[in-house]
């Protein structure tokens, strides 16, 4: 079938593509990783150390192959593989095999993960086991074994990116609501106790925390250079929402379309309970992120803090694009949607290393450029300024296009035809015969 070749096609590219030499929090990473298995000392970096340990097996064949970094860079790509066949299995008994089929297609080539899987980044691991985790935790007629990995999966997850935690607990109220069950409440419990354990064993304190007393530099924003978590949340929320260089509605845009109804109809009531999980827990995220002053993740392309969204947003694209029986204006939205997020996975993958160095001059003094104006975000700058393209690049900039004409085809037939509709209407109503003096 064109959906699994595409899906196939997707993988090999993501595989193949070229790296950037490790940078920022995935370079940290990478370094602590080494300072724990080869000199055998306890690293002080301010990030988890759970996501790179099992990180470890490519430690070891990096080093059978003379080249651990290498290697390792690899980690991120095979987490989101395993994602990909974990929800094959958990899915395909549950839903249309064409929605399941696209839903995998969109999150390969109409996601914001392919920048992600290009260094050693903690956002990988905590999207793939939270989001794996909770659709097999919550799905229902799941064994209790696959229930039990899945929370353990999602414990994990949370540890890894410990801001995550508010997340998860708004998941838990959400399930002990509608389920009547207290026995959820453990499980963000395990995941502070996760918390509490690495930070005493790393640094001594169960309670230690990195990043209350940190601060960015001073900046032409107004609210730059405090430490914690000191930026108003209402502009935070509108930020992370909205803005042009990180908003979630330019580079998630599935979050916003409406498609209870429609995956209920597909997929049935336990896939929706599984997805309503999945948004509640970017909600959270949304909400943690909001207030702090570096809501926006640094020197990165998009919303690097927000990389979970790409389960639901993807899962309600490939919704609305079978959704047969859509109204115009719902098919218009879709129309919308899908280019944009399309062009937001070749623009990751392609021009991911592509900055503006005008927001980064003069120690970061006009960043917020890149945060809040369209010429400046990375989604647009492509467009102000285009280095020459590799062969490679053109290559992969086809493939998009491709997958973008197979995903919209069927969706534009059904609007030319309501088109059709619409304006065959209206000659019958303008008809000279149906007027009267």
């Amino acid at each position: 079938m064109v959906d699994w070749v595409l899906v196939w096609a997707g993988m090999a590219l993501l595989a193949v593509y070229p790296r950037p030499p490790m940078m920022g929090d995935g370079l940290a990473r990478y370094q602590a990783l080494l300072q724990l298995l080869e000199q055998r000392q306890m690293p002080e970096m301010a990030y988890s150390l759970i996501g790179p340990v099992f990180a470890s097996p490519l430690w070891m064949v990096g080093r059978w192959y003379g080249d651990p970094q290498r290697v390792l860079a690899q980690y991120n790509l095979l987490l989101f593989g395993f994602a990909l066949m974990a929800l094959h299995l958990l899915l395909r008994d549950r839903m249309d095999p064409r929605l399941l089929r696209r839903f995998l297609l969109v999150l390969i080539a109409g996601s914001m993960i392919a920048v992600h899987l290009q260094d050693f980044y903690g956002e990988v691991f905590t999207a793939v086991t939270v989001g794996v985790g909770l659709l097999a935790a919550t799905l229902p007629g799941t064994a209790r074994s696959t229930r039990l990995a899945g929370w353990a999966a999602v414990v994990l997850g949370v540890a890894n990116t410990p801001a995550s935690g508010l997340a998860l607990g708004l998941v838990v109220v959400l399930l002990c609501l509608r389920r009547r069950r207290l026995r959820y409440l453990l499980v963000p419990l395990a995941a502070a106790a996760l918390i509490a354990g690495e930070a005493w064993l790393r640094f001594g304190d169960p309670l230690h925390g990195e990043y209350a007393s940190h601060g960015g530099g001073r900046t032409v924003m107004p609210y730059s250079g405090e430490p914690g978590f000191s930026y108003p949340l209402l502009l935070g929320l509108v930020a992370i929402l909205f803005s042009f260089g990180k908003g979630l509605l330019w580079f998630t845009p599935g979050l916003f379309l409406p498609a209870r109804r429609a995956l209920a109809a597909q997929a049935g009531r336990g896939v929706v309970g599984s997805w309503l999980c999945w948004l509640v827990f970017v909600a959270g995220l949304v909400l943690v992120y909001a207030p702090w002053w570096g809501w926006y993740g640094g020197l990165y392309w998009g919303p690097r803090f927000f990389l979970f969204a790409i389960w639901p947003a993807s899962l309600a694209l490939a919704v609305r694009l079978g959704a047969v029986e859509a109204g115009p204006w719902a098919n218009l939205a879709t129309l919308v949607a899908v280019p944009l997020s399309v062009w937001g996975a070749a623009n990751s993958l392609v021009y991911g290393q592509l900055w503006p160095w005008t927001c980064y001059d003069n120690n970061y003094y006009l960043e917020s450029l890149c945060h809040f104006t369209p010429e400046f975000s990375p989604l647009w700058y492509p467009l102000v300024d285009s280095p020459p393209l590799t062969g490679m690049q053109r290559v992969a900039l086809g493939g998009y296009a491709v997958v973008l004409l197979w995903l919209v085809a069927p969706l534009v037939g059904r609007l030319a035809r309501q088109a059709g509709t619409a304006l065959w209407g209206g000659r019958r109503v303008w008809a000279p015969r149906r007027w009267r003096w």
